[in-house]
């Protein structure tokens, strides 16, 4: 063999080999990170899709995504330090900032009260609920707000509904079935179940909340300064999946169906409802946050404004940039 040849089969393993040396460390440059929700219901497609579609992988992500079963359950693991991210909802996260928690949304995700409230098939009217029980998922939670606009916008006072925690939508159909409760709110779809079984649907949230905080990725300002490209990536990741989950029926649908174990149809019907509502460059309205703070029983509430409770630095940062335009 001559030395040409030994030369070139040389420079063809050293090639090999910094292949897989790059390879190796781009693996290893992967940054973990770990990403909350908190329901079992589709306002969390985009994330679902994200996840399964590898747009957190894209930016470099290694990502794990963590059920809670409750929006105040979410925000306690953020705040203990078990996510880095959680998909949280505003009243929960309200809630944790007046008690000191360092908390803070960097954008949003869903921006209008979504579901509809229903009655068991025995309650004539709305104002019937009087003396009855309403499920919610946890005190604190949108569930809770949710129970609470509606039975005001029946004229009905907070003490004449007692308001039963009972977890995710799934438990709240079951204790309707029971007739454990007589009223409960859902979203697609699970409203549809509710529906089919002839539950009577008495209000429509988007027409009481229609500008409304809903859902929006949350961290704490720990991390934000600490790992801010990360958190950088994960609102990134997010508005790229966004864009293309608004536009991928197919895709959406089998996001809903995996993490919902949905029918094609509740699954079809979910993503129908809920992709048109979502933001793609992920920016809440600054007036969304008012209702929350007019509901709330904490003094501090009266006080207190918007920006307490966001920060936009990072999205800011991306409309410079011209992220979002690019998206568009």
């Amino acid at each position: 063999m001559g030395d040409r040849t030994m030369a070139s089969i040389r420079r063809l393993v050293l090639l090999a080999v910094c292949a897989v040396a790059f390879a190796a460390s781009g693996a290893q440059a992967a940054e973990k990170v770990t990403l909350g929700y908190s329901s079992a219901d589709a306002t969390y497609g985009v994330w679902f899709y994200a996840q399964d579609n590898g747009f957190f992988q894209k930016r470099g992500l290694d990502s794990t995504l963590v059920f809670f079963d409750s929006g105040t359950k979410g925000i306690q693991a953020l705040v203990g330090g078990a996510v880095d991210v959680a998909a949280g909802d505003a009243n929960a996260l309200m809630n944790a900032k007046f008690a000191g928690a360092d908390v803070v949304f960097i954008g949003t995700s869903l921006g209008v009260l979504t579901g509809n409230a229903y009655t068991a098939k025995d309650i004539a009217s709305p104002a019937d609920l009087k003396g009855k029980k309403w499920g919610i998922s946890s005190f604190g939670s949108e569930a809770n707000f949710a129970a609470q606009l509606a039975i005001k916008s029946f004229g009905l006072g907070e003490s004449d509904v007692t308001l039963v925690q009972l977890g995710n939508q799934g438990n709240r159909l079951a204790a309707l079935d029971a007739g454990q409760i007589q009223a409960s709110t859902f979203l697609p779809p699970v409203s549809e179940k509710a529906e089919a079984a002839g539950y009577k649907k008495v209000a429509e949230l988007p027409k009481l909340a229609p500008n409304f905080f809903s859902i929006g990725p949350a961290t704490s300002t720990k991390t934000l300064h600490d790992r801010r490209p990360v958190v950088k990536a994960v609102l990134q990741a997010l508005a790229e999946a966004t864009a293309a989950y608004k536009k991928d029926r197919a895709g959406g649908i089998a996001a809903i169906q995996k993490y919902l174990k949905a029918s094609e149809h509740d699954a079809a019907a979910a993503w129908e409802y809920f992709a048109p509502l979502a933001p793609i460059d992920l920016r809440p309205a600054p007036t969304s946050f008012q209702i929350h703070l007019d509901h709330s029983t904490d003094p501090r509430a009266k006080t207190a404004k918007f920006e307490d409770f966001v920060d936009l630095s990072l999205l800011d940062e991306l409309d410079k940039e011209g992220f979002f335009k690019a998206l568009k």
